[in-house]
């Protein structure tokens, strides 16, 4: 039964045992004809009190089957947030650690970065990654690092297409860069930029001088900087004279290439060297079909002779046939031919003659 419903029950029968004490006391004293209807009334007022005692012990049941079931959920939620907490707990105690481990390796990096200041370090640590990224996307006999040209100056890595050289310099010179950051003021900080930018014109100048074509290399040469931030920096502001850096880039035949697009100008490189690999595969093929085409002709050739000498053999076989069957006509004719007259031979006597 709702709870609503029985407490609405519970009011009606309350207020129907209030009625009939109220009835009971101010009612007069009853009298013969009046009897039935007050039994009436009494047997009605105890069916109420009897519905009502029912209803209330109904009540009563409900109340206790919803105080059981609200406890057992209380205890269940219980369990379920003394779970949730310890699991928060526990993974408080982790994030802890976590974040004591990136507290050491903030220090590490810190060191790294002290480490790194100086050029040759730094620039050992650009050809590392370098490499990396060239041993990722190239096999190893597509590429090579620390090539000699015949002058005797060295870049950092070439890659191998087809007979040609791809140079990459991996040296670029980003501690004006971070100046930048260190300036005071707006007038410190365009200084620093117009640095940077010579400097970095300067560095265009000598990686534009890896392109060699006695030493086999293609038209252009890579330009590897080390940080997606730099790069933009490169290619999207002006540098001095009011021009950029891209333009001067392109007349020096050099390509600059950030972690992220280097990756994809070596993939582009590979897929070249697949295409021309395919290219010399194709060349080979058809160096092979026409080897088998002149071969064949060749066999079509000596076909053709042997044939001519079976057409020669059997007009000779037919030659020799006619000429076999002349003579043995000529045969037969000499066995048929008749002895001539006189030709033979006289009886010689034996004996005298009578």
């Amino acid at each position: 039964m709702d709870l609503s419903v029985a407490l609405a029950v519970g009011a009606l029968a309350v207020s129907i045992a209030i009625l009939a004490v109220v009835l009971s006391r101010r009612a007069p004293a009853p009298d013969t004809s009046a009897a039935p209807a007050y039994e009436l009334l009494r047997s009605t007022i105890a069916e109420l009190s009897a519905s009502n005692a029912t209803a209330m012990g109904e009540l009563r049941t409900e109340m206790q089957r919803t105080l059981g079931a609200t406890e057992q959920q209380v205890m269940t939620q219980t369990g379920a947030t003394q779970r949730s907490l310890h699991d928060l707990s526990r993974q408080l105690g982790v994030m802890t650690e976590q974040s004591a481990r990136v507290s050491e390796l903030a220090k590490d990096i810190g060191s790294l970065q002290d480490l790194l200041r100086a050029p040759k370090p730094r620039g050992g640590f650009g050809e590392l990654m370098l490499e990396r990224l060239l041993q990722d996307c190239l096999p190893v006999s597509a590429y090579e690092i620390q090539y000699t040209y015949r002058d005797g100056s060295r870049v950092d890595a070439v890659v191998h297409c087809a007979n040609r050289l791809v140079p990459i310099d991996a040296k670029f010179p980003n501690e004006s860069y971070t100046q930048i950051a260190a300036a005071t003021d707006e007038a410190d900080r365009s200084r620093r930029r117009r640095a940077f930018f010579q400097q970095v014109r300067r560095h265009i100048d000598a990686v534009g001088r890896y392109v060699s074509p006695q030493d086999s290399t293609i038209d252009f040469a890579f330009m590897y900087l080390p940080s997606e931030a730099i790069y933009y920096e490169v290619m999207t502001r002006e540098g001095i004279d009011e021009a950029d850096l891209g333009t001067y880039c392109q007349e020096r035949h050099v390509i600059p290439a950030s972690p992220n697009t280097l990756l994809a100008y070596l993939q582009v490189v590979a897929l070249g060297i697949r295409g021309l690999a395919m290219q010399e595969r194709t060349r080979e093929l058809q160096q092979s079909i026409a080897q088998v085409r002149r071969e064949f002709e060749r066999f079509v050739g000596l076909h053709d002779q042997l044939g001519t000498h079976l057409d020669h053999a059997m007009k000779k076989f037919d030659e020799t046939e006619r000429a076999l069957a002349r003579a043995s006509g000529a045969i037969e004719g000499l066995a048929q031919v008749p002895i001539a007259a006189g030709g033979e031979q006289a009886v010689l006597p034996l004996g005298d003659e009578d």
